[in-house]
């Protein structure tokens, strides 16, 4: 609550203490009614509520409600009703006119449920109070004047409790809401004892009933100041996932306290059943039906919508291409068909078994996971791998929510084919970047290495016998410049940047001719099998790259063979393609080695024994051909490289070299 608002509040209350202290004071009377309106405005204008407009009406009801005790402070001897009473109904209209425009166009207007129990507690409480404290009109009065607006008094200001219950059904309502409602119930009361005079009661100027009007004033005042003003009657819906039952218990309440309300009446002031108390109960217990009525179609209404959800939900559950699963202190007891596949385990066997143990032991500490587990984390997002039942690994990434009560809910999606493909996305652009640069670099440096070359020949040409070490040493200035050439050649392959002499060429020919070659190369403790087709294997491509292909995947078969082995050559065709198998009965590769031969400067052997752009260039080569290569490898048990090329449809007659 503001400070403004808690010193206007002592203030008021002084000064009431003060007004009956002196039997009845008009100035501060007066004074306090004034203020009160003219506070509101200020209200108003200071806070700029989003339905300012209510609160302006609100301030024109205090402002009529004053401007009537002025003209019946000026007029003590006039009759009932006068003057002052058209006012103070006007403001009762104009008070509920501004509640009405403070609730606004969104708020739920049709939510009969808590329209109907904002009717039955207030009439509830209305017979209450009537039969407690006015159940003693005199009916002579009948439908005169005087009656009429001894009647419209209670009726005017029950109304306005009802609107201001009806906003308190929304729930979590500000200062400025209860500060209004309070302002209402002293007011009521007040206005009862005002109008005793056709209950032939005399009001006396200083009585308690100037204290409860004074404190309405005040409180309605207080409520204009108080910064929640801004947020008074908020349209929340109310929650309609359960039904209440809130207007059938007000209802019984309701009708157990008037019958308490009769029996005292007839025990302690001997009077007879009033016909109010009949007409109350009855008009009771038709709005208690219609409660009953309505509670039982909401009933109804959710469990239509209970069992909708539940199919709607059963069918995510069951159809969802992800996994899915429910459970408390990590065990997944619920789960759903596309989990079971892609892990393999059974809706029993999750069941049994906590999520660590099919987590990948890599990824049991989490940090993420630990935090939820200690509860310092309800929900989290994360990649991580699970253990199939046939050992295999699952890379997932994973959503996890959970609930207060330790419920949790895990989204399984199964990314390990996303993973290859970005894995590749990743190694081709790696690759070609590496190929543009040396690619580029390739070009350069073999002009310079032509350059050496050529020098070199002319001083070898110009020497004399006599002098062998010099020629020696140009000799070895030549060698070493053209293995600068053949690993250029090996970089220009590799960025795929090589100028190919393309033609038909017979795969089988391009075998038989390197196979003498092969045979050196491997050493005599590896045997050479060549298998060939007996039909042409007809390919479009450079036949000098194709032997370096060749050459360059035997060379690493000899390398995955240190202690012999057999290396076996196959050409043939399969699927409109020329296929060139190459196998070794090596020590073969594990899975990491495996992703990663095709990097370009990888290599397995020792640091300054290999340039690791062998099969680098292979794959340069196969790619600028227009073919595809792969590999399939096991650990102690060899390789086979395998290359595919576009078989040439209608081979031209094939040179024979």
């Amino acid at each position: 609550m503001a400070l403004a608002v808690r010193f206007y509040l002592l203030a008021g209350a002084a000064l009431i203490a003060v007004h009956l202290a002196v039997g009845g004071s008009l100035a501060i009377y007066e004074g306090v009614g004034l203020s009160a309106s003219v506070l509101i405005f200020l209200g108003a204008a200071w806070y700029r509520p989003p339905r300012a407009l209510g609160w302006l009406s609100i301030g024109l009801s205090q402002s009529l409600a004053a401007f009537g005790d002025i003209l019946g402070h000026l007029h003590t001897t006039r009759p009932f009703p006068g003057p002052p009473d058209i006012a103070y109904l006007v403001s009762f209209a104009a008070f509920a006119i501004g509640v009405f425009l403070l609730m606004g166009r969104n708020f739920p207007w049709r939510d009969w449920e808590a329209n109907l129990d904002a009717l039955l507690i207030t009439a509830c409480l209305a017979f209450t109070a009537w039969m407690l404290f006015f159940d003693r009109a005199d009916s002579s009065y009948g439908f005169t004047a005087a009656g009429l607006i001894t009647l419209a008094y209670p009726l005017f200001a029950t109304f306005g409790v009802a609107l201001m219950i009806r906003i308190g059904l929304l729930g979590d309502q500000p200062v400025a809401y209860w500060l209004l409602l309070a302002s209402i119930l002293p007011l009521t009361l007040a206005d009862g004892q005002y109008v005793q005079p056709a209950l032939n009661v005399t009001y006396h100027f200083g009585s308690w009933v100037d204290a409860a009007w004074l404190g309405s004033y005040v409180l309605c005042g207080a409520a204009a100041l108080d910064p929640s003003l801004r947020r008074f009657a908020r349209s929340r819906l109310r929650n309609r996932g359960r039904s209440s039952a809130r207007g059938v218990i007000a209802g019984g309440i309701g009708l157990v306290a008037l019958r308490v309300v009769d029996r005292y009446d007839v025990i302690v002031k001997h009077r007879a059943e009033s016909v109010l108390l009949g007409a109350g109960q009855v008009l009771i217990v038709i709005a208690v039906v219609a409660r009953v009525l309505l509670y039982v179609r909401e009933l109804n209404r959710q469990r239509v919508l209970a069992e909708d959800s539940e199919r709607r939900f059963r069918l995510i559950f069951e159809r969802a291409p992800i996994g899915i699963s429910f459970g408390r202190d990590g065990v997944m007891s619920d789960t759903n068909p596309a989990l079971h596949r892609m892990l393999g385990y059974s809706a029993a066997e999750f069941a049994e078994r906590h999520y660590l143990e099919l987590t990948h032991p890599d990824d049991r500490d989490l940090d993420m996971q630990a935090q939820m587990d200690t509860g310092r984390l309800d929900h989290f997002s994360v990649d991580k791998r699970y253990v199939k039942k046939d050992g295999g690994i699952l890379y997932a990434h994973v959503n996890i929510a959970l609930e207060p009560d330790t419920l949790g809910v895990s989204l399984i999606e199964d990314v390990t084919q996303r993973r290859e493909l970005e894995e590749q996305l990743r190694q081709s652009q790696k690759m070609d970047a590496i190929g543009k640069l040396a690619g580029g670099i390739a070009h350069d440096f073999n002009n310079l290495m032509t350059a050496v070359l050529g020098y070199s020949d002319l001083l070898l040409a110009k020497l004399n016998g006599d002098e062998s070490g010099s020629r020696e040493k140009i000799e070895g200035i030549r060698d070493a410049a053209m293995r600068a050439s053949d690993l250029t050649r090996q970089l220009l392959a590799f960025g795929r940047r090589q100028m190919l002499e393309m033609r038909d060429v017979d795969m089988r020919d391009v075998v038989v001719r390197s196979e003498s070659l092969l045979r050196r190369l491997i050493g005599e403790d590896i045997k050479l099998d060549a298998v060939v087709a007996p039909e042409p294997v007809v390919v479009h491509a450079d036949p000098t790259q194709l032997d370096q292909v060749v050459i360059n995947l035997a060379v690493n078969a000899r390398e995955a063979m240190p202690d012999g082995g057999t290396l076996t050559i196959v050409v043939t065709t399969e699927d409109g393609n020329a296929v060139l198998a190459v196998g070794d009965t090596g020590v073969g590769m594990d899975e990491e080695t495996r992703d990663r031969i095709f990097e370009p400067f990888f290599t397995t052997k020792p640091f300054g024994e290999g340039t690791g752009l062998g099969l680098s260039t292979v794959d340069g080569i196969v790619a600028q051909s227009g073919g595809t290569i792969g590999v399939s490898t096991t650990e102690g048990s060899g390789t086979v490289f395998t290359v595919r090329l576009p078989l040439v449809e209608a081979p031209a007659t094939v040179p024979v070299d």
